[in-house]
């Protein structure tokens, strides 16, 4: 519980932090596994083809507790248990992108995913968010100025669904923050506001704290 605490507290603080300080973000890992998926880019977005893994990262901030992150750079690279010191802190600048509407429908993108916990899920809620991202019309993943075939996607009925959530986008979510970085793949998350978080997590500390003491064993009363 103690260790609990104290990682809580650190993301807490790194939330709340200037945003002239750099966070270390470490990448862990998939989330729920992952799946293989064919891209290509057209312009206006820098062209680009390739074949690479779609899934959420399980993702730490200055030694924080783990939350799921989804990619948004198709032109840089991330290894897996690697600290990067160069992230800026969380934010809400989508500042490469060339979609308008980004920002909004990856919100929508989070309300209309719900709960995403498997492998599936995750490639398609990952391959839905570079799709906002590089789109500059209608969001068809099999083309477009992005597009996205083949691979374990397709097979495993990823694509599929990935493509009923872009045609389903309605309703707002939550807010969408995201980490950036000069050197390496910049990735969005859902994690509570900033101010909101610390707060809370100074609450639950204080409660504990408040807990702890009452556990303590009290010293005998000395009889009158």
């Amino acid at each position: 519980m103690r260790k609990l605490t104290y990682h809580a507290l650190a993301l807490a603080c790194a939330l709340a932090a200037g945003a002239a300080q750099a966070e270390t973000v470490v990448f862990t890992g998939f989330a729920h596994g992952s799946q293989t998926v064919n891209y290509s880019l057209a312009a206006p977005n820098v062209v680009k083809t390739g074949s690479t893994a779609a899934g959420g990262f399980n993702t730490t901030l200055n030694g924080g507790p783990s939350f799921v992150t989804y990619c948004i750079d198709l032109y840089q690279n991330i290894a897996f248990n690697t600290a990067y010191p160069e992230y800026l802190p969380p934010g809400d600048d989508l500042v490469f992108v060339a979609n308008a509407d980004a920002y909004d429908d990856l919100s929508r993108l989070y309300a209309i995913a719900g709960t995403v916990d498997t492998s599936v899920e995750e490639a398609a809620f990952q391959i839905a968010a570079w799709e906002i991202a590089y789109e500059a019309g209608a969001y068809d993943l099999a083309a477009g100025t992005a597009s996205f075939t083949g691979g374990t996607a397709a097979t495993s009925g990823a694509l599929l669904l990935a493509q009923g959530w872009l045609d389903g986008l309605d309703a707002a979510g939550p807010n969408v923050y995201v980490l950036q970085s000069s050197l390496h793949q910049d990735v969005i998350t859902t994690i509570p506001e900033p101010e909101t978080y610390a707060l809370l997590m100074a609450g639950l500390a204080a409660v504990g704290f408040v807990a702890r003491r009452r556990q303590r064993p009290q010293p005998d009363q000395a009889s009158a």
